[in-house]
């Protein structure tokens, strides 16, 4: 083997000074709740979703106090509702959206002869008769509010209790020019028979200030805005109020089967299999026949049964988790059997479960929307959204709005609800972890 002799002097150094270090890793540590938020965020399906259901939410809680409507508030007030049934929606400022309180009336020419001759009904007739159907009559549309403050104006006598009868003539005498009674009646049994303004009668002696329905009235003349808001704020209570039982219990129930296993499982297996058997239609008709149509006995019906899925779905995660090596070794280093399934098991399932909890949320609202559109619940303290669209579908030809306006906002929560709860599952899937989209 030949050696060949190189010249020290032509090697160089690439490096003589200083230390050799490995390159700073520049990016910050990201937890696995923050890589979920991370990644829920660039879902903007999702995240439009988050904020309708927010949006949805704060007008259940503030929605029933936007509007100055108590005429049904009490009995003496409530006779006066049924004069303004089913008024169309009127919002000032938005009549070009279809918000102008107008409405097609049909009939006999006749019936509208007195609105063309009399100078008072100026402007409620809008437009041209259509032309006589098969038996003679015929449609136009109206301004409706000012048709319904014609027709108890100038048309009809009111009676008038004595404590409405003195309202008025102490608002007019502290009002000199202000008429609201403009044809008196003598007392009758305890009431006055008169003619008077309407709708100015109504603000000065209840209050009704607000004479705009802004999503029209129901068939007593409620506020269906008002009632909408109402109706699905017990529905959401009723939502979340079961979804946190099932949840609270499932949880329990299942992670003692999934991580103890054996006899114990066994046990509460069969329990779950003669529970699950059991309809839930015969469970809720049998609870509200016996105890009557309340809030807490439909939470009840709901939660007898509905914690099994949860419980499943739990059961499953432990039996997954629990053999894992970081359980093994905590169970080695003698750590409780407690504090393995709450710091070491569960939050491996917690994303799961959030996802279970925000999709099980639109599942009780149809249902309860359901049952109460069939009126099997009817609750005595309370408007449902279901009986809302049952009382809507029957006067479906004539209030159209009546349905509407429940329906739309029914459909946007739920769809909501599964876009998000979408987004959810999505965000904290742990195979997602770190996933650039």
């Amino acid at each position: 083997m030949n050696n060949i002799n190189v010249d020290k002097s032509k090697f160089v150094f690439t490096q003589d000074t200083g230390v050799i270090y490995d390159e700073q890793l520049k990016s910050k540590a990201v937890g696995y709740y923050q890589d979920a938020w991370i990644r829920f965020k660039k879902n903007r399906a999702s995240l439009i979703a988050f904020i309708i259901l927010i949006i949805i939410m704060l007008m259940s809680m503030v929605g029933p106090h936007l509007r100055n409507y108590d005429l049904a508030s009490n009995q003496e007030s409530r006779k006066w509702t049924d004069r303004l049934k089913e008024m169309p929606p009127r919002i000032s400022g938005l009549e070009w959206m279809g918000f102008n309180g107008q409405k097609t009336l049909e009939g006999f020419p006749q019936r509208f002869d007195v609105l063309l001759n009399d100078p008072n009904a100026e402007g409620i007739i809008i437009g041209n008769f259509s032309k006589p159907n098969a038996v003679g009559m015929v449609k136009v549309k109206v301004d409706f509010y000012k048709y319904v403050d014609y027709m108890n104006t100038y048309d009809s006598y009111l009676s008038l209790s004595i404590k409405e009868y003195d309202a008025v003539k102490a608002y007019e005498a502290a009002n000199p020019g202000e008429v609201i009674i403009h044809e008196d009646g003598a007392l009758v049994n305890g009431s006055y028979r008169v003619r008077l303004h309407f709708f100015k009668f109504l603000e000065v002696v209840y209050g009704n200030t607000n004479q705009d329905f802004w999503f029209g009235s129901t068939v007593a003349g409620n506020d269906l805005f008002t009632l909408m808001w109402e109706g699905l704020s017990v529905s959401l209570l009723i939502a979340f109020m079961v979804a946190a039982i099932n949840i609270i219990v499932g949880i329990i129930v299942g992670s003692i089967s999934g991580y103890y296993g054996g006899t114990l499982d066994l046990v509460i297996e069969r329990i779950s299999e003669i529970l699950s058997g059991l309809p839930f239609m015969a469970i809720l008709t049998l609870l509200l026949l016996r105890y009557g149509n309340t809030t807490w006995i439909v939470i009840l019906a709901f939660t007898l049964t509905g914690w099994l899925g949860i419980s499943a779905l739990t059961r499953a995660q432990f039996y997954r988790y629990k053999n894992r090596e970081y359980v093994l070794a905590a169970r080695t280093l003698g750590a409780s059997d407690i504090r393995i399934m709450a710091k070491h098991i569960f939050p491996s399932t917690v994303g799961t479960l959030i996802t279970s909890l925000v999709l099980y949320i639109p599942g009780v609202i149809t249902s309860e929307s359901t049952f109460a559109y069939l009126g099997i619940i009817n609750y005595s303290n309370a408007q449902s959204f279901g009986a809302l669209l049952s009382d809507g579908q029957a006067r479906m030809m004539s209030a159209f709005h009546l349905v509407i306006f429940p329906s739309l906002v029914i459909s946007f929560m739920i769809l909501a609800f599964n876009l998000f709860g979408n987004g959810l599952r999505d965000a904290f899937n742990p195979s997602l972890r770190g996933v650039e989209e």
